[in-house]
């Protein structure tokens, strides 16, 4: 990536596009950030992008806004939905509308990166890591509108440069998915889902966008799949002991039956469908939760020449340390 250059961020906004967006700029790189036009844009307040407004569901609406275009970071994507049609509206045709349009209008590309999930994967078995290669197994109906947004990136390879990135669970400064556990850990209790120890790797932010930035300037077979996460293999128990230690609170292990919260899973989903709104809290969701989510890196650190630099203790700490001087906790 060269200094002048330009690049395009799907979701800008949100929690991997805003700290992808700083970035980019302090490389010299240009950003266009594509967001919705009732986006709130508070992560990216003082940063010199432009903005452009545009729906990656209304491929009309992405008319011109990826000319001039060398670099296209997917980040834009739906978590959360009340029915599978919600994740598929965005995470595939959205995805299908932009590869689309940048083939159309992206005439210099010189890559496109899509991130993506593990999730889209599915769990890995125990503590054995997970590979690129695994067979995908999704729980979710994001994971597998994920996995089928990935398939709309791999059909044009052979037209676009293209690379795919799939961390475990993101978390950092400003991210709202985690805060739930340190706010329980503040209460000074520990909650495990189900009654076996699980395992996972997590990606602090800065190594994500480490990992981004390697995709769209490190020359590799247009196509390829990538892992980016921590170093290690953690269980839960040393998640909680080190959002623990960050918060200097001593807490209580709390040991929650699968059952029990596949029921309260059950209510939340009942009241949200009664609402007409959505509910992170699913029992697609618990399933998910309550499964091995570690990953093998080696692929990313041969070819890409990723070095994660933040394991749980560094990234916990400055994680928990954001929350406490913004508010948040």
């Amino acid at each position: 990536m060269q200094s002048g250059e330009e690049a395009l961020i799907t979701g800008a906004n949100g929690f991997t596009g805003s700290f992808l967006a700083a970035e980019l700029l302090r490389r010299g790189i240009k950003v266009r950030c594509l967001v919705r036009s009732t986006a709130n844009l508070r992560w990216l307040k003082g940063l010199d992008v432009s903005i452009v407004n545009g729906e990656i569901t209304r491929k009309e609406s992405l008319k011109g806004k990826l000319s001039g275009i060398n670099y296209v970071f997917h980040c834009a994507g739906a978590k959360q939905g009340r029915d599978w049609n919600d994740f598929a509206k965005v995470n595939i045709l959205g995805t299908e509308n932009l590869v689309e349009t940048a083939l159309a209008e992206a005439l210099g590309l010189k890559k496109f990166v899509y991130i993506s999930s593990m999730a889209a994967m599915g769990p890995s078995c125990g503590s054995e890591p997970s590979s690129e290669a695994a067979v995908c197994n999704p729980l979710t109906f994001y994971g597998t509108s994920k996995l089928k947004g990935e398939e709309e990136v791999l059909k044009r390879k052979n037209l676009l440069p293209v690379v795919i990135l799939r961390p475990p669970a993101i978390y950092g400064p400003r991210d709202e998915d985690m805060l739930a556990m340190f706010k329980a850990v503040k209460f000074r209790v520990k909650p495990f889902f189900g009654l076996k120890e699980k395992y996972l790797n997590l990606c602090y932010i800065d190594d994500l966008i480490q990992g981004c930035v390697l995709a769209a300037q490190v020359p590799v077979k247009s196509g390829s799949i990538y892992m980016v996460a921590d170093e290690n293999i953690h269980s839960w128990e040393d998640v909680y002991r080190e959002m623990s230690l960050a918060l200097n609170i001593k807490a209580l292990k709390l040991k929650i039956p699968v059952g029990l919260i596949l029921t309260s899973a059950l209510i939340s989903e009942l009241v949200a469908k009664g609402s007409g709104k959505s509910t992170m809290f699913t029992r697609q969701k618990v399933r998910e939760m309550s499964g091995n989510w570690a990953c093998d890196i080696r692929k990313a650190k041969a070819e890409l020449g990723f070095k994660p630099k933040f394991g749980i203790k560094k990234g916990i700490a400055l994680t928990a340390k954001w929350y406490v001087e913004n508010g948040w906790l």
